[in-house]
């Protein structure tokens, strides 16, 4: 509640983030908006996340991947990840347009909080620091409803504050510590996000 009537605003980094961002930006009298990103996988192994990439193009490696063997990786799928990154750049624009997407000249110098649902690998974070590089932000904090510890921990130490529910000791899935997750659709998201302001309680 200290950032309450202060310079801040909430970036959330998927549709369940905008819906958990939503209650945060009402208490504390802020703006929301979305960080668009899209994990690259390896051709016919989705299990194999080569990095992710956010609305502007820009692309954050794996870091649970060393550097020597992501090397190994891009020698043979360069041209198919640059191929990927068009393709995924064009599919997360026709999502919800232009509304409510992150617009980094807005959230400089504010502290931004950034929010999702919940963390498993926390490559979405990964994405979002590497965005929030190119925005001088007062302060960048975490808000996670749930968690792995030891992606709790690695985030932890890459933000300047944390603030997280619950990391339970076997972390299974997301969706499995909600008991009502309803399907958010691209124009729910778009309406939470353009009606936050009247609804700042």
């Amino acid at each position: 509640m200290e950032y309450r009537y202060e310079n801040t605003a909430v970036l959330a980094l998927s549709p369940g983030g905008v819906a958990v961002g939503e209650q945060i930006a009402c208490r504390l009298h802020c703006a929301l908006s979305m960080l668009l990103t899209s994990r690259i996988s390896a051709p016919g192994d989705e299990s194999l996340v080569i990095g992710t990439m956010d609305q502007t193009g820009g692309f954050s490696y794996n870091s649970m991947i060393s550097p020597g063997q992501m090397e190994e990786y891009m020698e043979d799928m360069r041209g198919y990840v640059e191929e990927e990154k068009l393709h995924r750049i064009y599919q997360m624009t026709s999502v919800v347009g232009d509304h409510g997407l992150a617009d980094p000249a807005q959230l400089a110098g504010r502290n931004i909080i950034v929010v999702t649902d919940g963390v498993k690998n926390g490559m979405s974070f990964d994405a979002a620091l590497y965005f929030l590089k190119k925005v001088s932000a007062e302060k960048v904090v975490a808000a996670i409803p749930v968690g792995s510890a030891v992606v709790i921990e690695r985030i932890h130490g890459m933000v300047d504050e944390m603030h997280y529910l619950y990391m339970p000791e076997n972390f299974i899935s997301v969706s499995h510590y909600y008991t009502d997750e309803p399907k958010i659709d691209p124009a729910s998201v778009v309406e939470r996000i353009d009606n936050v302001v009247s609804n700042w309680v």
